[in-house]
C-alpha cells in the first residue's frame, strides 16, 4: 500500500529542519573545497598567485630550491595545483621536526619563476579549515560516525522530495512565489544530493576502512619511514634533485600523461618516494619509488593496496562532477551554492505554514 503525500510532506519537513544547516555547510564548504585553488588565488594572491609561465621545477628541483631558501624545514609532502589552476602556487607541507611527518607548517614555492613565496602556519586560512570541515576531518572518528549518519539522512531526505514532487507535479502550475522557486529549486537540488550525499557517503566509509585496514599506499608508506637506516642496517643516502628526478620520471612513464597532484620524498617520514597522479576526470593513481635502487615498488588504483580498481575510482569522481570534466566541476560548484537558496525557500514555506496553523 503507498504510503500517503501528506504523510511523506511530513516527514520531509522533519528531515528538514533536522538537516537544513548541514545541507547548508556541506554545499558552502563543498564548493569552496571544489574552487579552493581559484579561491586562494583571489583571495590571497601575495601568498598564493603565481604567473604561468615556461615549465614549472622538476620535483627534486624545487625540494632543492626549498633546501636552500629554508634550511631546516622538513618535508613532508608537497601539494600541486590543479590542472584547471596553472596560477596557483606549489604548497609544501612540513614543519621542524625530523622524525616524523611533521606538518604544522606551509611553505609556498612559484615553481615557474624558481622562488619562495612565504610561509605560515597550516590553520592559518579559512580554505584550508573549509576543505577540512567538509569531511569533518576536524572532529575524528566521531566526526565520520556524524558524517555518515546525516549523509544516510541527506539520501533519504532528498528521495522524499522527488517522491513529493512527482506525485504533486500537477501543482507546479499553480504555484507562485517562493513555493515555485522550492519546487524547481527541489528537483535540480534533490537529483544532486542524491548523487552528491550518496558518493560521499561511499568515500567516507570506504576511506575510513582503508585506513584502519592499512589499505592506504600512503598512510602505509608514512608508517614504514626508513628513519635513519635502510632495511639492512645501512644508512640511506640523502636524495638528490637528480635521484628524485628520475624517480619522477619513472613513476610518470606508469601513468602516462595524468597530472601530478602530490608527492612526498623518501626519508624519515616515508620509506619510499610517493607520486599521486590524477587524470582530468579526477582519478588517481599513486606510484611508489624505491630510494635506494630507483626500482618502481608498485602503482596503485585510486592509492590502494587493493581494492582500488572499478566502482571505488569512480566514487570522487562522480562526487565532485569530474566524471563529465572540468565544466561538471563548475556546475556542481554552482549547484552546491544553490543549495543554500532552497534551504532558505524552505524554511519559509515551514515558517508560513506555523503561522497560518
Amino acid at each position: 500500500m503507498a504510503i500517503p503525500t501528506t504523510t511523506l510532506r511530513r516527514w520531509h519537513r522533519r528531515f528538514a529542519l533536522v538537516l537544513g544547516g548541514f545541507f547548508m555547510i556541506q554545499g558552502l564548504t563543498g564548493a569552496i573545497s571544489q574552487q579552493r585553488f581559484w579561491l586562494m588565488q583571489q583571495t590571497d594572491p601575495a601568498f598564493y598567485r603565481v604567473e604561468s609561465r615556461g615549465e614549472a621545477l622538476a620535483p627534486g628541483d624545487l625540494l632543492d630550491l626549498l633546501s636552500r631558501e629554508k634550511a631546516g624545514f622538513n618535508v613532508a609532502h608537497v601539494m600541486y595545483p590543479a590542472a584547471v589552476s596553472p596560477r596557483t602556487a606549489v604548497i609544501v607541507m612540513g614543519g621542524p621536526a625530523t622524525d616524523k611527518a611533521d606538518m604544522s607548517r606551509m611553505v609556498t614555492i612559484d615553481q615557474y619563476a624558481g622562488r619562495v613565496i612565504g610561509e605560515r602556519s597550516v590553520m592559518s586560512g579559512w580554505i584550508g579549515i573549509a576543505v577540512f570541515l567538509h569531511r569533518w576531518a576536524l572532529f575524528g572518528t566521531p566526526g565520520r560516525i556524524f558524517l555518515t549518519c546525516l549523509g544516510l539522512g541527506v539520501v533519504t531526505f532528498s528521495a522524499l522530495g522527488l517522491v513529493i514532487w512527482w506525485r504533486t507535479r500537477r501543482a507546479d502550475q499553480r504555484a507562485r512565489g517562493v513555493v515555485r522557486v522550492h519546487r524547481g529549486a527541489g528537483v535540480v537540488a534533490g537529483l544532486f544530493i542524491v548523487s552528491v550525499a550518496a558518493t560521499g557517503t561511499a568515500l567516507n566509509l570506504f576511506t575510513w576502512a582503508e585506513v584502519e585496514s592499512g589499505r592506504s599506499a600512503f598512510k602505509n608508506n608514512m608508517e614504514t619511514g626508513a628513519g635513519a637506516h635502510g632495511d639492512a642496517g645501512h644508512a640511506i643516502p640523502a636524495a638528490t634533485a637528480a635521484d628524485i628526478n628520475r624517480a619522477y620520471a619513472l613513476a610518470r612513464s606508469q601513468v602516462g600523461d595524468w597530472h601530478l597532484a602530490a608527492f612526498s620524498p623518501a626519508g624519515a617520514h616515508a620509506r619510499h618516494h610517493w607520486f599521486a597522479f590524477m587524470d582530468g576526470q579526477l582519478r588517481r593513481a599513486d606510484v611508489l619509488v624505491d630510494a635506494q635502487s630507483g626500482d618502481i615498488v608498485g602503482t596503485y588504483p585510486t592509492g590502494l593496496t587493493t581494492g582500488g580498481e572499478g566502482l571505488r575510482a569512480w566514487l570522487f569522481p562522480v562526487h565532485s562532477g569530474f566524471i563529465v570534466g572540468p565544466a561538471g566541476g563548475v556546475l556542481y560548484s554552482i549547484i552546491g551554492l544553490g543549495v543554500s537558496l532552497w534551504v532558505v525557500t524552505g524554511f519559509v514555506m515551514w515558517r508560513r505554514l506555523r503561522i497560518r496553523r
